[in-house]
């Protein structure tokens, strides 16, 4: 028994000898798991598109626009503001950015993009953001926060917001 187990072995490793020595004859069209990636766009470029897009975004705040703010939203984005849940789709972005509107006027809104990586079809922004906020009711407010947006290339040429989540640096009310 155990002389055949050996000659099974043998037989195995001088089998597995011939193909890997056939095989290494043969060139290698395997294309590296790196060339399935899409190229990167020019990173001055997207964050120049990006810049434009936060320009008319920061416009639209400031008039309540909330259909050219939603235009920055691909359909299946998600925004994730503080304490609130996860908003999905356009339509319903649109929609929370409408009741936000509904009870404040915000007389000035400002992003400032600190960094955007770009990998392929994606770009990432790291920013933050100042606004003054009116309520119907009540006094001014003014709140200074932070985002990361996740931006994906479009079909068409242009970027749009897939992911946007954001939160404010202020201290909640009552806490030191």
């Amino acid at each position: 028994m155990r002389a055949a187990v050996l000659g099974f072995a043998v037989a195995s490793i001088a089998t597995l000898a011939c193909s890997t020595k056939n095989n290494a004859s043969k060139p290698d069209t395997t294309a590296p798991a790196t060339a399935m990636m899409p190229p990167s766009a020019d990173p001055a470029a997207v964050r120049q598109a990006i810049d434009s897009a936060n320009a008319r975004f920061s416009a639209a705040f400031v008039k309540a626009d909330t259909a050219t703010m939603a235009a920055a939203y691909a359909d299946d984005a998600i925004m994730m503001g503080a304490n609130e849940k996860a908003v999905r789709g356009r339509a319903a972005i649109a929609k929370s950015m409408g009741g936000m509107f509904s009870s404040m006027k915000v007389p000035s809104f400002a992003l400032k993009t600190d960094d955007v990586i770009v990998s392929g079809d994606y770009a990432i922004e790291t920013g933050n953001y100042d606004m003054q906020m009116q309520p119907k009711t009540g006094k001014a407010m003014h709140d200074v926060g932070k985002y990361i947006v996740v931006w994906k290339h479009q079909p068409d040429g242009s970027w749009k917001i897939i992911r946007d989540i954001y939160n404010s640096d202020m201290p909640m009310p009552g806490a030191k």
